[in-house]
């Protein structure tokens, strides 16, 4: 289960590029689902698909979680996920590395 606690961290943390910098606000909520059911997927009246994660970060990243920390930003500052192109809600089960998906 590491891997999927290293992903816990960096998608609580919103470290996108999985280099340590967070890019959210104390009490900002997030709801997550993981690949292997352990918190299932439900409905999707909390907020939109963010990102796809894995240990190292984010796979993908549909939006950025605050205002603050623009999605355009982090794509600059992480060329992986610009180059990892459009990011939906399939991809924790369809992108290689994905473990959680979260919504915010």
């Amino acid at each position: 289960m590491a891997p999927y606690h290293a992903a816990c961290t960096r998608m609580m943390r919103a470290d996108y590029c999985g280099d340590g910098t967070p890019h959210t606000v104390i009490g900002t909520p997030v709801q997550l689902f993981d690949r292997a059911g352990i918190i299932p997927q439900i409905g999707s009246d909390f907020g939109s698909f963010e990102a796809a994660w894995g240990p190292d970060g984010a796979v993908c990243i549909a939006h950025a979680r605050v205002p603050a920390f623009p999605r355009e930003a982090i794509l600059r500052a992480c060329p992986r996920l610009a180059a990892a192109g459009p990011c939906t809600e399939d991809a924790i089960w369809t992108r290689p590395g994905a473990l959680l998906g979260n919504r915010s």
